[in-house]
């Protein structure tokens, strides 16, 4: 796979080269965390452990535009290897543009994504109140007045574990939204839908399950001031393929589904000091409900940051805050962490 991505990714460098639009980009980040675990994390004596990540997001890439067409080639690196991001190629076609390849869901909106990074993963508030499911092949189509459909492959919901074999797709996995900005205000509604049905003929069993999400993310920009904000709602998000967490999955039950439903969010505000330095407060929670559970399963997180701009393509950001695990739905405590540490990030543009 890592010869594969690096074979494409030299292909396309070779192909943009000869564009005049063509541009390679690339960014290392680095990050030195403490992370404080009370002992109903640990299940025993409290502690503080070092963290010293390199990102899994650290990346090199490069764009590509010509005429109607526009490209891009991304790798991560994770793991002692190459991983991945995306390869994807968009056409203008009338007023509709057609993308085939990999790419973020419109689940993810990083221009008002909270921006925490969760002791040291750079995580920004994914399964704490942000809603993420990472990258996929796709077909997405956008009009002209800016809403999108996005095709994909269909995930196989089975909570009974009798295997895919007994399980079909009912229909691809869909998401569609608007993006739309007016003035300082920025708001963007997003539905994603999976639906997966037992073969009667090999399972007995004439189920469906539905997994859904919705989300409503948002951006407000102010003199200093920028707001960002996200509130979701789904049902089986975790079968869906979105990280959360809380209880995010169907279960069977005897005799038939049970659903599982989530909701969160997350609020965030920062003010420009100066060009060089930019302070952000921020919160998430979410929580998760099934049938058979006490009370919901719930889970929230806050951060305090400060981004100093060292350089034009180099950075520093200090950062505190607690994850808290809350309660289960049996009422138990989970335990919180408590983190402080910091991220250096380094630009290539």
């Amino acid at each position: 796979m890592r010869k594969t991505c690096l074979v494409i990714l030299f292909v396309v460098i070779l192909i943009s080269s000869l564009s005049a639009e063509f541009n390679a980009y690339g960014s290392a980040r680095v990050g030195f965390w403490y992370d404080m675990q009370n002992k109903e994390l640990t299940g025993g004596e409290s502690r503080m452990v070092f963290h010293h990540n390199f990102y899994k997001n650290s990346r090199f890439g490069v764009n590509w535009k010509s005429d109607n067409i526009t490209a891009k080639a991304e790798l991560g690196f994770a793991d002692g290897g190459a991983v991945l991001r995306h390869l994807w190629a968009e056409y203008g076609l009338g007023n509709m543009k057609i993308m085939v390849g990999q790419n973020f869901t419109g689940l993810f909106d990083l221009g008002s994504q909270a921006c925490s990074f969760i002791y040291g993963l750079d995580g920004l508030l994914f399964a704490y109140g942000a809603i993420y499911d990472i990258r996929h092949p796709m077909i997405k189509l956008t009009f002209h007045d800016m809403p999108y459909i996005m095709l994909m492959k269909p995930e196989l919901i089975d909570p009974t574990g009798v295997g895919n074999n007994g399980i079909d797709a009912m229909i691809p996995k869909i998401n569609f939204g608007l993006k739309k900005t007016m003035g300082n205000f920025y708001i963007h509604p997003s539905l994603a839908v999976n639906m997966s049905k037992y073969n009667k003929d090999v399972t007995g069993m004439d189920d469906s399950v539905l997994a859904y999400v919705f989300v409503l993310t948002g951006k407000f920009s102010a003199a200093k001031f920028t707001v960002k904000f996200q509130a979701n709602y789904g049902q089986n998000i975790a079968d869906y393929g979105v990280k959360t967490a809380v209880v995010g999955n169907a279960v069977w039950n005897i005799d038939k589904v049970e659903n599982a439903t989530t909701m969160g969010g997350y609020f965030q505000c920062s003010y420009q000091v100066c060009s060089e330095n930019e302070i952000t407060a921020g919160l998430g929670y979410t929580q998760g409900d099934i049938k058979g559970l006490d009370d919901p399963d719930n889970a929230s997180t806050a951060f305090l940051q400060s981004k100093i701009k060292l350089h034009e393509n180099f950075f520093i950001v200090p950062e505190v805050g607690l994850i808290d695990e809350m309660k289960d739905g049996m009422g138990n405590k989970e335990g919180t962490h408590t983190y402080f540490g910091f991220k250096m990030q380094s630009d290539i543009k």
